[in-house]
């Protein structure tokens, strides 16, 4: 073969051969063929509901309001309960003690004192269990609680006043009373907070506050005065 014939073979067999194609655009075109396929997947998958995570929180939720819905009847009972429990006591106190800070109605005995004991010894072993729950109920309950504790502690303050002598006696009593009227003030608000946990959950107003005996500055309910 001449070397013109070789010559015009080789440019011939180049002019069909394509030239290699640049390694960036390749890349460029599986990037731009991953990302249209995460794009797609989006779109389908986001018209199929709420993902696991969004789902699992809806269902945790559930769980929370079917556990808060099966404690606020046993709460509410014992609110009761107690409240009931207590109202021969606040008005015996209120006798001893009364909240307007006046002089007492009645001797304060230690016969008297030791039964005001036994009905705070019960009503505080009664709120020893406080089974885990949302924010209304645990409010409510740790509320009636402390309520229940500081009548307690008010109880110690008149059982004290029995073994000394005027004027310390006196004064003894007044402070225990005034640790009366902070308890009565405790139980209004836990009260309320159970009456509007009760409303949202279509149960209606429940009405656990006590009797004071007097104007405590207590918080009322549905607008009631203070206090009473």
């Amino acid at each position: 073969m001449s070397r013109t014939v070789r010559s015009r073979a080789t440019k011939a067999a180049v002019w069909a051969t394509p030239p290699p194609r640049p390694k960036g655009r390749l890349w460029a075109g599986f990037l731009t063929a991953f990302l249209l396929g995460l794009a797609v997947a989006y779109v389908i998958t986001s018209g199929n509901g709420p993902d696991a995570t969004q789902r699992r929180i809806a269902e945790l939720q559930r769980e929370d309001a079917a556990r808060d819905a099966a404690q606020l009847g046993p709460l509410t009972d014992q609110a009761k309960e107690i409240r009931d429990q207590l109202a021969p006591v606040l008005a015996a106190m209120a006798q001893a003690a009364p909240v307007d800070g006046s002089a007492p109605k009645s001797p304060l005995t230690a016969e008297v004192v030791n039964g005001w004991k036994d009905v705070l010894s019960a009503a505080e072993k009664s709120y020893e269990q406080s089974p885990s729950a949302g924010n209304g109920i645990n409010v409510a309950r740790s509320g009636l609680r402390t309520a229940v504790q500081q009548l307690a502690a008010a109880v110690k303050g008149f059982e004290t006043a029995l073994g000394v002598a005027e004027p310390v006696r006196s004064s003894l009593v007044a402070l225990a009373g005034e640790q009366r009227t902070l308890a009565l003030r405790t139980w209004s608000v836990a009260a309320v907070q159970l009456d509007v946990i009760n409303i949202d959950a279509g149960r209606g107003h429940v009405h656990v506050q006590l009797s004071t005996g007097g104007d405590t500055g207590a918080l009322a309910p549905d607008g009631a005065p203070e206090g009473r």
